[in-house]
């Protein structure tokens, strides 16, 4: 910056310009330019500004310098609001309405601290609080630091969600004896550890008989807004992948196929996987009842339904696959696949020093 910020009257709304590394920023919402008020708060901005400057304290997000609206600041909220309306999730939902709720602004470290200190007594756990400091970071741009807490929780072991061999065999024995409806999903999602939203989308014109392998090229994803409605998306990474089936699963599809046109409900390019009354999509709360009865009736301890996944790619790395080939068919990077998915299995091969 060579030179103090300048007022601008952009159709007749007044901005204060500022120019950073050679381009042009503006801040907004200050009012018209004819409101003498309006002038006169412009001017102390632009004074602010210069003076950070010179004293080396400059917020080169201009955050720092935005007009409160009403006593709130808008510049975070608005970003968590678009942010919220574009992914609908519940996680993005929830920080949004809860740094509306807080309804001050944050624009120093003691403005975070106390924004730190409600949460925590609103009853928020430090775990909690650390997910929703990930999205004001993302929605803070320069002033991301304020957000940046070394926060102390117990962190879930990913370990705990790896069911062991015997254990799969005992689950998957169970439903197909009790929930023989819901058998045919649970195998496939422990044999190919598909995400949630991938095994609700997956339709039939994506299973590749003959080559023996299913193609994951979409997913039905829930809607943070209204939790019975879900929309078609993209896989998470937006790219398509394969991944091969083995001859028990191909022939338990066979049979679910079978199954669904004796009801008259089966669509070659419709649902693999829906309810058994209402035949509409499936939900993760109905899947997850499914999923509870099964383990508690085995006796096994409760684990989330991500527990496919992790169960699949754990046991498919101790097998010996290439990492690189199971993060493609994981739909990850190897490194994400390495650090995320290589949990101790108790199937390790020890070395024999036996001559021959």
């Amino acid at each position: 910056m060579k030179k103090p910020p300048s007022l601008r009257n952009n159709n007749g709304s007044l901005q204060v310009r500022v120019r950073i590394d050679g381009k042009d920023a503006f801040i907004n919402r200050l009012g018209r330019w004819d409101d003498p008020v309006a002038v006169a708060t412009a001017h102390a901005i632009a004074a602010q500004i210069w003076s950070d400057y010179q004293q080396g304290t400059f917020d080169r997000s201009l955050m720092a310098y935005q007009p409160l609206i009403n006593g709130k600041e808008v510049g975070v909220l608005e970003a968590l609001r678009v942010r919220a309306e574009t992914k609908r999730q519940a996680a993005a939902i929830h920080a949004y309405r809860v740094l509306q709720r807080y309804g001050k602004p944050i624009r120093t470290r003691s403005d975070a601290e106390g924004f730190l200190a409600w949460l925590r007594a609103e009853g928020l756990s430090d775990c909690t609080i650390a997910g929703l400091m990930t999205h004001y970071r993302q929605c803070s741009g320069g002033n991301r630091h304020l957000f940046s807490h070394k926060l102390k929780w117990q962190r879930r072991s990913v370990q705990s969600d790896v069911l062991s061999v015997e254990d799969i065999q005992v689950v998957l024995a169970d439903l197909e004896s009790n929930e023989p409806w819901y058998y045919p999903l649970f195998l496939l999602w422990l044999s190919t550890g598909m995400r949630n939203a991938e095994i609700r989308g997956l339709t039939w014109d994506c299973i590749r008989w003959e080559d023996g392998e299913v193609l994951v090229c979409k997913s039905l994803r829930r809607d943070g807004y209204s939790s019975g409605h879900h929309s078609w998306a993209s896989t998470k990474t937006g790219k398509e992948r394969v991944v091969p089936l083995t001859a028990q699963v191909r022939e338990v599809l066979r049979q679910h196929k079978e199954q669904m046109e004796q009801l008259a409900i089966y669509d070659p390019y419709g649902l693999v996987f829906v309810a058994p009354t209402s035949y509409s999509n499936i939900y993760d709360h109905l899947v997850g009842r499914v999923w509870k009865r099964s383990l508690e009736r085995c006796g096994l301890k409760p684990r989330r339904l991500y527990a496919q996944r992790h169960s699949f790619l754990s046991h498919a790395l101790a097998m010996g696959n290439s990492p690189a080939d199971l993060a493609a068919a994981a739909g990850h990077s190897t490194k994400m696949l390495l650090d995320t998915y290589a949990k101790p299995t108790g199937r390790l091969k020890m070395p024999s020093w036996q001559t021959p």
